[in-house]
């Protein structure tokens, strides 16, 4: 580890500021009335704070002061390639620790020939695949259905969260975060209004059409919140929570590791457990599915909400790949 230099009278920890109530309290002692720093703070999301706080604080453990070296940044960054972080990962710290150097009004380390030297080199000794969860199709979503007891309350709101997530193309995130007035009811269907996601972190609102399955059964996304909904006597507030021993609903909404955990013991029940399947399979399955039922991008995005041309073009060659994968040719 390189030999560290603390300046004088400038912060060397973030503890003054990190555990702060306000979530957002970013910006320390700037130059900067009271309303641009609320501003400048709120211009970050809530989870990239997070992040952020976490990254700071992994950098100060390891023993680093701040304000940082361009050094003693790429000896930091060596040091989680090392321990087999994602380069992604090492990015985002790499990242943190720029915007913290910008924030105190400070040149940014992270800037320096030898940081990007370093992160280029993380980059390219990683095998540059993006390991995506495998896509969970629709037979996969029926057997998993099949497996669950729809008599049972635990049971009901599983499979209306998994037929969602598939059917909506959702992140398990956006699921839990769901609230009952966020569904609007229609003849054909149910309109979905979201208001935050992955990749809409401005509040910036998005709805999605789902309509009904004309056959109904386990498969239909909307006859199954119908049902959960009915069953569950939720009339406001958070769509899916959980439930105790004794069938008493929670009040607040689910955390996204809880979905997860759900999923894996549906996984197992169904028989599915080897599959590799993730909350994310979900999002993946549904893309592979319409590809590869001749749906066009454009109506594939409208219910993904894909953006970025290049993310939802390695779903399509997945799914091109699965379909086709080029050995018919024997």
């Amino acid at each position: 580890m390189s030999p560290k230099k603390k300046a004088v009278g400038l912060p060397t920890d973030v503890s003054s500021w990190s555990d702060m109530e306000d979530s957002h309290a970013l910006t320390g002692d700037m130059e900067l009335s009271r309303a641009a720093r609320r501003l400048l703070s709120d211009s970050m999301a809530k989870n990239t704070i997070l992040a952020f706080r976490s990254d700071i604080r992994g950098f100060l453990k390891a023993g680093y002061s701040l304000p940082a070296t361009a050094q003693q940044v790429a000896n930091y960054l060596a040091e989680l390639h090392i321990k087999g972080r994602k380069p992604a990962t090492i990015s985002r710290h790499a990242s943190s620790l720029g915007t913290w150097h910008v924030y105190m009004q400070l040149p940014s380390p992270t800037l320096s020939l030898e940081v990007k030297g370093v992160l280029k080199g993380i980059h390219r000794k990683s095998d540059g695949r993006h390991r995506q969860a495998p896509a969970l199709r629709l037979h996969h979503l029926q057997q998993l259905l099949n497996a669950l007891d729809l008599e049972s309350p635990r049971d009901l709101r599983n499979a209306s969260m998994f037929c969602l997530c598939f059917y909506g193309a959702f992140r398990s995130s956006e699921v839990v975060a769901l609230y009952r007035e966020d569904i609007e009811w229609r003849d054909g269907g149910i309109v979905i209004t979201l208001r935050h996601s992955k990749t809409n972190q401005s509040g910036r609102i998005e709805q999605k059409t789902l309509p009904r399955n004309p056959a109904g059964g386990r498969c239909c996304p909307v006859s199954l919140l119908e049902t959960w909904l009915e069953r569950s006597g939720i009339q406001r507030g958070a769509l899916y929570r959980s439930i105790d021993q004794g069938g008493g609903l929670g009040a607040g909404r689910m955390h996204p590791v809880t979905f997860s955990n759900l999923l894996k013991q549906a996984l197992i029940r169904a028989g599915l457990a080897e599959e590799g399947f993730t909350t994310h399979s979900f999002r993946a399955g549904f893309i592979t599915e319409a590809h590869l039922r001749g749906k066009s991008d454009q109506q594939i995005k409208r219910i993904s909400g894909h953006r970025d041309q290049k993310t939802f073009e390695r779903y399509i060659r997945m799914a091109d790949d699965m379909h086709d994968p080029g050995n018919d040719i024997f």
